[in-house]
């Protein structure tokens, strides 16, 4: 096995970071310091721009279970450079929009785009790369999106402010294909291409086959109820997220807060979930994933429920911290405990089918948020209804999580994780 001063990993956690920070980032992260303005200069209602975010998760949501075909066909390095054109492209072009169907139309695009360079797209890159440190790993990676969104956001009010939201998707679009260059430059969809092994795991030197990782092949693990179990568990946590997310600047300013403070409070928690990222796939390696899932799910809950009274100073303080945590859930827990039950070796299949569920959570959300604001005036419904799956959750994962991992090497664990009659 080829040894390096730093392993080529390492490399694409950063570049993954970045890639993150200026697609999701930006695409999915600052799209609610557009609403307001949006909403005024197009005559369309708050429930028609949710409408808008939700488009862009659709292809995501139906492309994602596909993408183990799509890459055993086409190269995956390809597929990323053709996706991440798209998506600036399509984002730029959302400044010449004149109604609701241009805008529409732009959102689904810029979504299949997305898909293949967004969190499902990098959360299985990381998976090929990683065995052993694969939480500190993830969580790295998946920082970006929380990155992108601590500085764009800021960014979009002020050139917002200064020039106007057309002007806004312009620059933020030259932000964005800067952020992606080194991602493209680096992309190795495998450790194979560089003549490495994923680490932790070790290769016979002059061994040139690929390395069969062990788990439970996504035929059979689509037939335990963990499997469904963990489904739930990622549409509840990402509906919860970004069910109020989406609305977050809005909010903010319709308790009284000022456009740039509140623009302010949302970058704090877009820190917040940058950190969260990194804290919880820490605390995976170091803790396990049950006591990492019932800590990240409960913080997740109290940031609601602080985000709701934060017309409250110091409650707003808190649920920038605990709500960014709360955004930071989907992507951190799904994949985990897709590995913790399921192993590696279908990881593809596997985790592409629960991430259709984590976009379901995000597409549904946002237009239920808007659409619960549009008929009573308020949000208070969307975090009573929120709050309230997220409890679901800690009970699914109860379950899910109680009766151990997946493990190649104890006899009986795969009939146990299983748990089929």
């Amino acid at each position: 096995m080829k040894r390096e001063k730093i392993y080529y990993g390492w490399l694409l956690c950063i570049a993954s970071l970045l890639m993150l920070a200026g697609g999701t980032g930006i695409f999915i992260n600052t799209a609610s310091q557009f609403m307001k303005p949006m909403v005024e200069a197009l005559g369309i209602t708050r429930w028609q721009f949710s409408l808008y975010q939700s488009i862009i998760s659709i292809p995501i949501m139906l492309l994602c279970p596909l993408l183990g075909k799509v890459y055993s066909k086409i190269k995956p390095r390809v597929i990323a450079v053709i996706g991440g054109s798209c998506a600036v492209v399509c984002w730029v072009m959302t400044s010449f929009v004149q109604d609701i169907v241009q805008l529409l139309s732009l959102g689904f695009v810029l979504g299949v785009g997305l898909t293949f360079i967004g969190m499902a797209s990098i959360n299985i890159l990381i998976n090929n790369w990683f065995s052993a440190r694969k939480g500190t790993a993830m969580g790295i990676a998946m920082t970006g999106s929380g990155v992108g969104s601590m500085i764009f956001n800021p960014v979009a009010s002020l050139l917002i402010t200064q020039f106007g939201y057309q002007a806004a998707f312009r620059y933020l679009g030259i932000f964005s294909i800067l952020c992606m260059l080194p991602f493209f430059i680096l992309f190795r969809f495998k450790p194979e291409e560089k003549g490495l092994a994923p680490l932790g795991i070790e290769q016979v030197k002059g061994d040139d086959k690929p390395i069969e990782l062990p788990g439970i092949p996504f035929s059979e693990a689509r037939r335990s109820p963990y499997f469904w179990g963990i489904c739930a568990i990622a549409f509840i946590l990402s509906a919860s997220s970004m069910g109020m997310f989406t609305q977050e600047m809005p909010y903010l300013t319709d308790i009284g807060f000022p456009a740039l403070k509140a623009a302010g409070l949302i970058s704090a928690t877009s820190l917040s979930l940058a950190i969260g990222k990194v804290l919880f796939g820490w605390a995976n390696d170091r803790f396990g994933t049950k006591i990492n899932f019932f800590v990240l799910t409960i913080c997740s809950t109290l940031g609601l429920v602080f985000l709701y009274f934060a017309s409250a100073p110091y409650c707003a303080y808190i649920s920038a911290v605990l709500f960014g945590f709360a955004l930071a859930s989907p992507f951190v827990l799904a994949p985990l405990i897709t590995v913790y039950k399921f192993g590696e070796g279908d990881f593809v299949n596997i985790y592409g089918s629960v991430t259709f569920f984590t976009f379901l959570g995000s597409t549904l959300a946002p237009p239920l948020s808007g659409w619960i604001y549009d008929i009573q005036g308020s949000y208070h419904a969307a975090f009573y209804l929120y709050t309230g799956l997220l409890v679901v959750a800690i009970a699914v994962g109860y379950f899910v999580l109680r009766r151990g991992e997946f493990s190649s090497e104890q006899p009986g664990v795969r009939e146990q994780a299983l748990d089929r009659a």
